[in-house]
């Protein structure tokens, strides 16, 4: 059985005696291309997400994680993404009726009072009452 330089040897002699130019079919990019008006591109392979390191916190705050939709003891970072995503879903002026403002209203300062009792204890290492 031959190795794999040895076949990748094979391959390029082959590719590069012929009377072709092999970098006239060489395509270096395997995304699926998208189409934009006229003009055709490659997407990018999609991103990996880094995997979240957690830390110890306080039980205290293990419901302020799960009103920011996250795993308690996310970093700082995840944190202040997952207040600004919920902050925009639930700001009152992005609704029409008085009552969904009201409800919005209640729900952002949830959000916001989680995030800032998160904020303090990863600066200062103090807990914020309710």
């Amino acid at each position: 059985m031959a190795s794999m330089y040895e076949r990748l040897g094979d391959i390029l002699r082959d590719r590069l005696d012929g009377e072709e130019d092999p970098f006239e079919t060489w395509e270096p990019h395997t995304g699926k291309p998208r189409e934009a008006g006229n003009a055709k591109q490659r997407m990018p392979p999609p991103s990996r997400r880094k995997k979240i390191e957690l830390v110890q916190i306080p039980p205290e705050l293990s419901e302020d994680f799960s009103i920011l939709a996250l795993p308690a003891g996310s970093p700082l970072e995840e944190c202040k993404a997952s207040w600004k995503r919920l902050l925009k879903k639930y700001h009152p002026d992005m609704h029409n009726t008085s009552t969904k403002q009201q409800e919005c209203t209640q729900i952002s300062v949830r959000i916001t009072n989680s995030y800032r009792r998160i904020e303090t204890w990863f600066e200062t290492g103090e807990i914020i009452p309710r």
